[in-house]
């Protein structure tokens, strides 16, 4: 089958593409690499000229101002426009979310509609912010979610404008035209299918595929000092919970001291930020979550102990008895607790990484997964 995979979320497209070519595919990949991960895509649209220089950011900022109108968006919307002979005639077309460009709706409903009209089959991904998923937890979701800054105080609703933008009428207007389209929506992980649990195209879960021949053992079996990684995007800062970590770890530095060492990366593109935690013992993902992210599963690939979602939600959800992950949850007290075991029983590291490689071998297989996927293909025809 010919293949287009629309969008990129954390190397989520890239995996799959991998697994699918494995069975014989003609794959292709558009999107923008998500952002600064610099991702790698066949058909970029993306495009960094408003980040070169700050003069360059102070026009886009300025037109934004003058006009609501964002200009790199403009800049997408051509470079696809260039393409567009690329981008038909596709037997499946998989959008990774509503949103896959990441533009404003009305320049994204061109570029959805017209990749829609030009191929065959479509399907949605449930990867990422969508007008369901925004809808379902600010109405329905009872527990802890990636809106717990927002619950404490309403005023902080700016810092999730990412996620709260999707009750807009555009979002919404377009998710739900790529959903009428579509064959089947599939949910990559526990968070975006409880959001489905009443959509009638919804599917089971399909896990998130890694291309586990890129990732090798890389256990640090030094456990003198713990090292202890984590990665920080300021435009998930509040979602992902990295405030009950940055807590945790401040705490632990003070009753530990040189027993640990504690490193944190800033926004790095894919590259770096996959070897700046090569010596760790310790990564920490994300809190507000009932599933693992990819950073999460790509880490446990190298045998890394890993704190992300591992809940009863996710073993029922899953059908596991257990997981080789340290459930992270919104408190700081539970989190350092759950710190101080491993540093004092360090052994216990490196029992969690070898089964946390073993988990991801066996369920997030890139080849395995794109049997899943490939299943549902076949059966749209």
């Amino acid at each position: 089958m010919r293949i287009l995979l629309v969008g990129e979320y954390s190397g989520f497209h890239n995996a799959l593409k991998h697994g699918l070519q494995q069975l014989g595919h003609e794959v292709t990949l558009v999107g923008d690499g998500d952002g600064f991960k610099r991702f790698p895509v066949d058909i970029e649209v993306g495009s960094s000229y408003f980040e070169q220089s700050w003069l360059h950011r102070k026009i886009k900022v300025g037109w934004w101002k003058l006009t609501g109108r964002n200009l790199e968006d403009r800049l997408k919307l051509a470079r696809f426009r260039e393409s567009e002979n690329r981008l038909k005639n596709h037997d499946i077309i998989q959008f990774i979310n509503s949103n896959p460009f990441g533009c404003e709706p009305d320049i994204e409903k061109v570029m959805i509609d017209f990749l829609i009209e030009h191929n065959t089959s479509s399907f949605l991904i449930a990867c990422g912010d969508d007008y369901e998923y925004a809808k379902y937890l600010t109405e329905e979701h009872l527990g802890y979610s990636i809106l717990e800054v927002v619950k404490k105080d309403p005023k902080n609703k700016k810092e999730l404008f990412h996620t709260y933008k999707y009750l807009g009428d555009g979002y919404r207007d377009n998710y739900y035209n790529i959903l009428k389209a579509s064959e089947k929506i599939i949910p990559s992980n526990v968070d975006y299918a409880m959001a489905l649990k009443n959509q009638e195209k919804a599917t089971a879960i399909i896990p998130a595929a890694i291309n586990c021949s890129k990732f090798q053992l890389q256990l640090n079996e030094n456990i003198d000092c713990i090292h202890i990684f984590m990665g920080i995007n300021r435009g998930n800062y509040w979602k992902k919970g990295i405030n009950y970590f940055e807590e945790a770890l401040e705490i632990i530095q003070k009753k530990y001291g040189n027993k640990v060492q504690v490193t944190i990366a800033e926004s790095l593109p894919y590259q770096e930020y996959i070897t700046s935690y090569k010596s760790a013992h310790i990564l920490l993902d994300q809190v507000l979550c009932y599933d693992q992210g990819y950073n999460a599963l790509e880490a446990m690939a190298q045998g890394k102990a890993v704190f992300s979602g591992g809940s009863e939600f996710f073993l029922k959800a899953h059908h596991l008895d257990a997981i080789p992950v340290i459930d992270a949850q919104p408190d700081v007290t539970y989190l350092v607790d759950q710190l101080s075991l491993l540093i004092e029983q360090p052994e216990k590291i490196l029992q969690i990484g070898r089964a946390a490689r073993k988990h991801v071998l066996e369920h997030h297989d890139s080849i395995k997964i794109a049997n899943a996927y490939e299943q549902h293909y076949l059966n749209s025809f």
